[in-house]
């Protein structure tokens, strides 16, 4: 403990709590952040999951689908259906986490472990897009999984 020029006491950065810097308690905002970044994640994946399983369906010109590539599971049109599934299902998670409901936390949980394999298994497609939605669907699931519980409040 110090004194001012004046003789008044005061602290080096420290409460009477003993925390340094005036924190006396823990912040629940704390991961919010993260969770409204899931839930606007979900919904741009949802977005791109339908545009890309809607392309896959119809056969369109930018997914590599030569005679050289070779799915481990399927085709590229049994592709298109599973991410369009996918997507639709991602959507409605992602409002659903904007509405704070803990069912659509698990739910996406769910569909973004789904959506991580189908990615990796939808990569002799489209390579670089797949392994792209892949890193945001972890990020996404990282929201969830770490700070998830913060909708529940």
């Amino acid at each position: 403990m110090s004194t001012s020029a004046r003789g008044e006491a005061f602290s080096a950065g420290t409460t009477s709590g003993g925390a340094p810097g005036g924190y006396t308690e823990y912040d629940d905002d704390r991961g919010y952040g993260w969770v409204a970044f899931a839930g606007v994640l979900l919904l741009i994946l949802g977005t791109l999951n339908c545009i890309e399983g809607i392309a896959a369906i119809s056969n369109a010109h930018f997914f590599h689908h030569g005679t050289n590539t070779h799915y481990i599971i399927g085709s590229l049109n049994a592709w298109g259906w599973v991410t369009l599934i996918l997507g639709v299902v991602q959507l409605a998670v992602g409002f659903g986490v904007f509405a704070k409901n803990q069912l659509s936390r698990w739910v996406g949980v769910i569909i973004l472990g789904c959506n991580a394999v189908a990615q990796l298994l939808f990569i002799p497609a489209y390579p670089f897009w797949s392994l792209t939605l892949f890193t945001l669907g972890i990020l996404a699931l990282y929201g969830l999984v770490a700070h998830g519980k913060r909708i529940a409040d």
